[in-house]
């Protein structure tokens, strides 16, 4: 069981899909990522790619945020997050995506997100080569579209993204928890 840390749902617990590759942040990454992001977090589209079990997803809908979209190519754990969104009474305001992420560059048609936090299988990162690169391509394709004033957060294994791959998103913060690291970028805004 996976718990909402904060917000008008704080407390609820939410049922994990039973998948092997789903791998929860836990609590404290979880609270550091809200944390960062305060105000924005309010009224934002949210995208949650890789959702997984969807907790960061159902846990920013209860802290304020306007939509979330979350994307995850495991029918199982889409499943899971639309049940999990009942059960707190915020399906209207989620849309689940059973697609492959590598696909989100091309469709045009989705709402520019104010925040979004990708969280590929770690395997993608420790295998490097061409898995690590379509990753972070990914990645920085994302952070391309975000809205002016957004945040990109990408979560891998502890300290693994290289200082070339960093440069590429100048400003970039991090942060560990444990095995794990948490990486925060923000969109420029543009002054007219």
């Amino acid at each position: 069981m996976l718990r909402i840390t904060a917000g008008e749902h704080r407390g609820r617990k939410l049922k994990v899909p039973k998948v092997a590759a789903t791998r929860p942040l836990v609590e404290r990454a979880r609270e550091g990522v809200f944390n960062h992001l305060g105000a924005l977090i309010t009224d934002a589209l949210f995208w949650d790619v890789y959702a997984g079990s969807g907790i960061l997803g159902l846990e920013a809908l209860s802290r304020g945020a306007r939509q979330v979209v979350a994307i995850e190519f495991n029918a199982k754990a889409v499943q899971q997050i639309r049940e999990n969104a009942e059960l707190i009474r915020v399906q209207d305001r989620l849309q689940t995506m059973r697609i492959d992420a590598h696909t989100l560059p091309g469709l045009t048609t989705l709402e520019p997100p104010d925040i979004v936090f990708f969280d590929p299988p770690y395997d993608d990162f420790r295998k490097g080569g061409a898995a690590r690169i379509k990753a972070w391509g990914l990645f920085l394709g994302l952070c391309e579209g975000l809205r002016p004033g957004g945040c990109a957060i990408a979560h891998t294994p502890k300290g693994l993204l290289s200082d070339d791959e960093l440069a590429k998103l100048p400003g970039v913060e991090r942060r560990d928890y444990g095995s794990a690291s948490l990486y925060w970028w923000h969109k420029a805004e543009t002054h007219s």
